[in-house]
């Protein structure tokens, strides 16, 4: 086994579920040093360490690196072809949970900066990795790390999520749906793919906003409702306003990630069959884009509850995470570098694509709204599901391709 496996079977094989992602700084920290590179440790929780490594001469532009330590849940044992923290090698695949995402991206990035490092490759600016805790639930190491000025100076960043599927994958109606493609054209896209695995490149992804709504009202016996006050009638009076707000962006669309996609996820109220609601909460979640900011949506959701106060609802907000949506133009140097340097490495050609979900992207760009970002990396669809496993000549592929971009951005 090579090192850059082993070293992904070692972390694979720690176990970092929601917390103790000390265990992946501190490896990392061990690699780099082995290799003369410095990393300082930022610490959320005493157990929950992000690292920010740096090579260059400091005398140019910023190329940033993302990847996190932490992985969701390892599933139901039972459904595992391996254990869930083996990393098991079966046919050029790495089993375990996080080998997709995002540990094989991590590592990844980080053999790339060594690699730089040891070749001596001249860097005019600075390559930046950082390696973050909690993305998985609150991007918390990102926002740490933000606050802490590591995006201000930022160019550009390179968020190694995984950005590809198998790929037999392409004949699936989702999949084409996904692409806006249709069979034949899919049926092109794989004949040129000399590989496994189909990628993409990931130039846009959505935004999110978590609240809920909290309706207080009196409590009552339900024979005497008119000495209480019912908390639900308030919050269906506010669901209908919100409905109707919800149908008056529909016209918002962005071009890659399509429109704002609200969802209302959870409504709880009242105490016991018989009694006058005392309370209730909605909760709901929303996928935003860049053409219409999540402040506005804020803003517009306030004013209603405000209204509705006014008439004598007693409702209040409580923001539950705040995640801005990312979408970079295909004419960016970092989009060119990947697009360039990634079809030849990969030997296929690179839809680019914009995705639902969100990146530790969002809070960096909270901080700096101008860096250019760019989603790419090894890893497939199995993120998050049983038996979850990266192609290993992807992750070796990625390697090589951050190397190469970091020294045409740096050159």
């Amino acid at each position: 086994m090579d090192e850059v496996v082993q070293t992904l079977q070692d972390v694979v094989k720690l176990n970092t579920v929601n917390g103790t992602e000390k265990l992946v700084a501190d490896y990392l920290v061990k690699l780099f040093e082995q290799h003369g590179i410095t990393c300082k440790q930022l610490a959320y929780k005493p157990d929950r360490i992000s690292l920010v490594a740096e090579i260059g001469d400091g005398q140019g532009p910023v190329i940033g690196f993302d990847g996190h330590e932490d992985v969701v849940a390892l599933g139901d044992a039972t459904k595992w072809r391996v254990d869930a923290l083996s990393g098991t090698i079966d046919d050029d695949n790495m089993y375990g949970r996080g080998t997709s995402d995002m540990k094989s991206g991590l590592m990844a990035g980080a053999w790339a900066m060594i690699r730089l490092k040891e070749a001596g490759v001249p860097l005019h600016g600075t390559f930046r990795f950082m390696a973050t805790v909690g993305e998985e639930y609150g991007q918390y190491g990102a926002r740490q790390l933000a606050d802490a000025g590591y995006a201000q100076d930022l160019t550009a960043l390179i968020v190694g999520e995984p950005s590809g599927a198998d790929k037999r994958l392409l004949q699936k109606p989702e999949l084409q749906q996904m692409l806006a493609i249709d069979g034949d054209a899919a049926t092109k896209l794989a004949a040129v793919n000399h590989t496994r695995e189909q990628h993409f490149i990931e130039l846009a992804h959505k935004g999110s906003l978590t609240f809920t709504i909290h309706s207080k009202g009196v409590a009552a016996h339900s024979s005497m409702p008119e000495i209480g006050k019912n908390a639900i009638d308030a919050l269906m009076a506010f669901y209908e306003r919100e409905k109707a707000y919800f149908d008056s962006i529909k016209t918002y669309h962005n071009p890659v990630l399509g429109p704002v996609t609200p969802v209302v996820t959870m409504i709880k109220g009242g105490e016991q069959v018989n009694t006058v609601p005392a309370s209730a909460d909605m909760s709901v979640k929303i996928r935003t884009i860049p053409e219409l900011p999540n402040a506005k949506i804020t803003a517009a959701i306030q004013a209603i509850i405000a209204e509705l106060n006014a008439g004598g609802a007693e409702l209040s907000f409580e923001m539950i995470s705040d995640f801005r949506p990312m979408h970079t133009a295909e004419d960016t140097p970092l989009i060119e570098a990947a697009n360039t340097i990634g079809k030849a490495v990969l030997e296929q050609a690179l839809p680019m694509v914009g995705v639902p979900g969100g990146t530790d992207a969002s809070s960096f760009l909270a901080s700096n709204p101008d860096i250019d970002v760019v989603v790419f990396g090894p890893g497939n669809i199995t993120a998050h599901q049983v038996n979850e496993y990266v192609d290993l000549d992807m992750y070796h592929r990625f390697i090589d391709i951050y190397e190469r971009m970091v020294t045409r951005l740096l050159s």
